[in-house]
């Protein structure tokens, strides 16, 4: 009885602290719909259609797995199926005080289960099932949602021995299994630390849980107009200008794995905070991290990927980082992020495959934009790309492979600007907002600076800014696509401080806590299609491992959806690219595609969801079967060229035995890339 209403005097207590913070995330959820009502190239209606995807979408993002929440909290989340378009409309915070309240409670029952699974050793010989209706619904009760944590908690386990052990491991001699029992102890403190961490992120947010859970439910309300249409909090906003170009918030080091496990710092950054402060070394250990004012997180076996994703948490609050130096002392460091400049040389980089024709290659990680006042642009992609091209011009090339396979897009600016390297002065691309008339985005510079064979590569994550370049090139007939359907994302979207009074002539000067990125207009290309959930489709089709993996833009359920308009009747393309059919023959030869096409049916027949045993025996099996094709993990090289640096390059990196170590693996990989070997036979036969 004592525990009882010390229970109802927390939950009171919980109410009367969550109530304030919660009116203020209920007035950002009412200012993020007027926003994009204002804005949106289609906004829809907040009804209670939105209302239901809005509770299925933030579900999805707080609880994706079904781990934290029992079928009973499902229920009364439902209540509010069809409620929260008014309570957005209204400003009333019960649905968040509500579910404040629940997700607090069912992270730290979490908590509580992964620190009692991983106390005991977790039987990885014996199977367990995992069946597709645990998988896929929420726990019925308190012991259903033990078991399932176990469950997921030992696939976890399961997933990373198999990684480990090799293919040849049986379990069956002494010497085994005493390796076995050494590994499951290891390996499950590993994955506590790893949902111990991601538990205490959530609750130890640096702005706080109530603005946590308010900054989820923003970014559920914006998803439901569009895919890209976002919520940021601050923090995410500069990350996603840095994307963009601007100058990156950093501490300045750079982290790698420990070989005694963990990760350790790599190297300092000179004159960033890191380097400043003093006490930081390469080879220092991270230990434990801890934002100001809240718990510490012990990250002392935590892997790379682990710490950064907790060091991207802000770019403001202090950080007091706990390192162990390589004499064995502790250190804490306190460290603020500052803005610090970026080496540009990487940022484009270009090689030469040399064969019986010498072709240009050119890697184009993303089109950022220049930051920068006053430069004209001399720090943008479309500028970087132009360096690199005159160097490679100076190898005297036979033709150019432009990359922009993994290019999620960015400045549709500096696609503009690219495409007139390219293409005399014209018309580029089509933009339709909510006026009737379309836009036309030109260049205007008459001439080109690269008029030789083109390929340009892609995949289905090549996006926006990438699909842009693609159509442009493809419709002129300037490029051949080599490669997969790109991601079909043909929408541009303007960051707006999180503030009803802005416009579009003022929102540039206006600062916030909080942004939002809106979908204001939709993209066509010159010949009046668009990529818009159907991708541009390449010229010569290679297979992808990404058909069995990826997903695309007509996977999105909000994903918004085109209508042809009229070509813009000042396009002429130039005269039809001739390839070759010994291409295509060429890729349907070939081992590695043959391969990945093997793979990629075995992937499509078994993406049914399917009940999965629990055992270290069928995890290898099934990390076999992922990865178990041999040509697909064996290295081929190319017979048709050698990859080499152009000479200016290969001049910068003899003083530079870092940027030397991830030049000849960049190199290395070229070299083996069957995809580039298809774009290197498409440009060695254009005219």
């Amino acid at each position: 009885m004592k525990f009882t209403s010390a229970l109802i005097l927390s939950l009171c207590s919980a109410t009367v602290a969550f109530s304030q913070p919660a009116n203020q995330q209920a007035a950002r959820a009412f200012t993020v719909t007027r926003m994009i009502e204002k804005f949106h190239v289609s906004p829809r209606a907040l009804d209670d259609s939105f209302s239901k995807d809005l509770l299925s979408s933030f579900l999805a993002k707080t609880d994706g797995d079904r781990t934290y929440f029992l079928a009973s909290d499902i229920a009364e989340f439902n209540t509010y199926a069809t409620r929260l378009d008014d309570e957005i409309r209204q400003k009333k915070p019960d649905f968040i005080n509500l579910f404040i309240r629940r997700y607090q409670q069912r992270l730290q029952q979490a908590d509580s289960l992964i620190m009692a699974i991983s106390a005991k050793k977790v039987d990885v010989v014996t199977p367990d099932v995992l069946t597709v209706a645990e998988d896929t619904s929420y726990p019925a009760d308190l012991s259903a949602l033990r078991t399932k944590y176990y469950k997921t908690f030992k696939s976890d386990m399961l997933d990373q021995m198999a990684d480990i052990l090799p293919s040849t491991f049986k379990g069956v001699s002494p010497q085994e299994k005493k390796y076995l029992d050494s590994l499951e102890i290891a390996v499950r403190a590993k994955v506590k630390t790893k949902q111990h961490n991601s538990i205490i992120a959530a609750l130890n947010y640096p702005g706080g849980f109530v603005q946590y859970v308010g900054d989820i439910y923003c970014k559920a309300i914006a998803m439901c107009y569009d895919p890209h249409t976002e919520f940021f909090p601050l923090t995410e906003k500069e990350n996603f200008e840095s994307a963009l170009g601007q100058q990156p918030f950093r501490f300045g080091f750079r982290l790698k794995a420990s070989p005694a496990g963990g990760t350790i710092i790599d190297n300092l950054q000179p004159g960033s905070p890191a380097y400043k402060s003093g006490k930081l070394n390469s080879g220092d250990k991270i230990i434990q991290l801890q934002w100001e004012g809240k718990q510490p997180v012990d990250v002392s076996s935590s892997s790379r990927e682990e710490i950064s994703e907790l060091l991207d948490a802000s770019n403001h609050d202090k950080l007091f980082l706990t390192v162990k130096k390589v004499d064995g002392s502790t250190v804490q460091v306190p460290l603020i992020k500052e803005r610090l400049s970026t080496d540009t040389d990487d940022r484009v980089k270009s090689f030469l495959l040399k064969g019986q024709k010498n072709i240009g290659y050119i890697y184009l990680p993303a089109f950022y934009e220049d930051w920068e006042a006053n430069s004209n642009g001399v720090n943008g992609c479309a500028n970087d790309v132009a360096r690199e091209i005159l160097k490679l011009k100076k190898e005297n090339i036979d033709g150019l492979i432009l990359d922009v396979r993994y290019n999620g897009g960015g400045s549709v600016g500096e696609a503009v600007e690219l495409a007139g390297i390219f293409i005399d002065a014209g018309p580029v691309a089509q933009i339709k907002s909510r006026e009737p008339k379309p836009f036309t985005l030109k260049d205007g510079n008459v001439g080109t600076m690269y008029d030789g064979p083109l390929v340009l590569m892609v995949n289905r994550y090549s996006a926006s800014a990438s699909e842009l370049i693609a159509g442009t090139l493809q419709d002129y007939n300037r490029a051949a696509i080599v490669g997969s359907p790109t991601f079909g994302k043909a929408t541009a979207q303007v960051v707006f401080p999180l503030d009803t009074t802005v416009t579009f002539e003022n929102f540039s000067k206006k600062q916030a806590s909080s942004y939002i990125k809106i979908t204001i207009s939709q993209l066509y290309r010159v010949n009046g299609t668009s990529a818009q959930a159907k991708g541009v489709q390449p010229n010569v089709l290679l297979p992808d491992l990404l058909d069995a993996y990826g997903t695309s833009e007509a996977d999105e359920p909000m994903a918004l959806h085109s209508k042809d308009i009229e070509a813009n009747k000042y396009y002429k393309p130039y005269p039809a690219l001739q390839i070759s059919s010994d291409i295509a023959n060429w890729v349907k030869s070939n081992e590695y595609f043959t391969a990945v096409q093997q793979l990629v049916a075995k992937a499509t027949a078994a993406s049914a969801p399917q009940p999965v045993t629990l055992s270290l025996k069928e995890a290898m099996q099934r990390a076999a079967q992922v990865d178990g094709n041999p040509v697909i993990k064996k290295e081929i090289k190319s017979t048709s060229y050698t990859v080499q640096n152009n000479t200016i390059e290969a001049g910068r990196l003899v003083a530079d035995d870092y940027s030397k170590q991830l030049n000849d693996a960049f190199i290395k990989m070229l070299q083996n890339d069957a995809a580039v070997e298809a774009a290197y036979k498409v440009a060695a036969q254009l005219k």
